[in-house]
């Protein structure tokens, strides 16, 4: 059968949630994946506490945890009053989506295979000629999404994560400023079970990748970061949001440009864009969960302002390391990163 109800393209978090919430719809949904297996997505993995409305503390490697920012000489930890961040391993979190999905009679799974073109006649085409038709359509299918090409939209806001997965584990989540070596971004030290993201990520429109690479590079060794036995990856993040309905056509996740481009936190917002989505194609009303965040993305990115400028962004990061000297500064920090 090659007609559905729902297509999703992409099992990625948000694909994954939406076919969740479409479970008892009735309706047949088909999930098109490129991969022929789940595999991690190049990722820190690192989660705030309100990350916990969708992920089950199963999947949490450890208790949450305070972090460090440093910025020169100075480092702050917060908050106060106890953890804020963990990490999970987020393969092992998407198969176990997977694996509750396979067991609903209602949706289907087509792994290895990619989708070459999207038609206005409410069809696609995947690259072995095969076509399908679809009554609504998610693009959940991350920052080169095809879906998302279809639909005519450009991407100006574009940030670069890169980072080596280094076979052990470090003690404590960090995070970095350097106004001359990560542009507007950062860089991070995550611990997880048994292996460490050690990573740094930055806006395209203010640093070539090159740069920002041989600067990464300067920055592990003045830190005596050892990356001899580590894998390096890389990924671009979409945070260029311009809607995420088009009438029966969707986009969820690093698709909709639903990431925070002053955090780079993206797993909240894929998960609750995809259950948004489920909501508007079974029409349930109440409050729009992806217009919430907006709401929170906006307040985070008015910063992006100062750090275009170097000489703004040398300001600015003196300032805010500075105000978190004092204990309000650092409640208003948390709430911002929990938004």
């Amino acid at each position: 059968m090659n007609n559905y109800d729902v297509i999703i393209v992409g099992a990625g978090i948000a694909g994954l949630e939406c076919a969740k919430n479409l479970a008892n719809s009735g309706l047949t949904i088909l999930i098109i994946e490129r991969s022929k297996q789940i595999s991690r997505k190049i990722c820190a993995e690192g989660i705030v506490s309100n990350d916990l409305r969708y992920i089950p503390k199963k999947f949490i490697n450890f208790d949450f945890r305070k972090a460090a920012v440093s910025y020169k000489n100075k480092k702050i930890i917060f908050p106060d009053d106890g953890g804020i961040i963990s990490s999970i391993d987020r393969e092992k979190l998407i198969n176990w989506q997977v694996e509750n999905i396979k067991k609903l009679s209602n949706v289907s799974f087509l792994f290895g295979s990619t989708v070459s073109a999207v038609f206005p006649n409410n069809s696609l085409k995947l690259y072995n000629g095969e076509t399908f038709k679809f009554k609504f359509l998610l693009g959940a299918d991350g920052s080169n999404s095809v879906v998302r090409k279809f639909l005519g939209l450009p991407i100006k806001k574009m940030e670069i994560a890169i980072q080596y997965i280094i076979p052990k584990s470090f003690n404590n989540f960090e995070i970095y400023l350097d106004d001359n070596l990560f542009g507007t971004g950062y860089s991070w030290i995550f611990p997880n079970n048994g292996y460490t993201s050690v990573g740094c990520g930055s806006d395209l429109r203010f640093i070539k990748p090159a740069v920002l690479k041989s600067n990464f590079d300067i920055w592990l060794k003045n830190n005596n970061i050892d990356i001899t036995d580590a894998k390096f990856e890389s990924a671009l993040i979409n945070y260029d949001y311009r809607g995420y309905r088009f009438g029966n056509i969707f986009l969820a996740g690093d698709a909709a440009g639903l990431t925070s481009g002053i955090l780079g936190k993206g797993i909240n917002s894929a998960f609750l864009s995809g259950e948004q989505v489920a909501k508007d194609i079974l029409n349930i009303q109440g409050a729009n969960l992806i217009k919430k965040w907006l709401v929170a993305k906006k307040s985070q990115e008015r910063f992006m302002f100062f750090l275009r400028n170097k000489f703004l962004r040398r300001i600015f990061f003196s300032l805010a390391v500075e105000m978190l000297s004092h204990e309000k500064a650092r409640n208003v920090l948390n709430k911002i990163i929990n938004e």
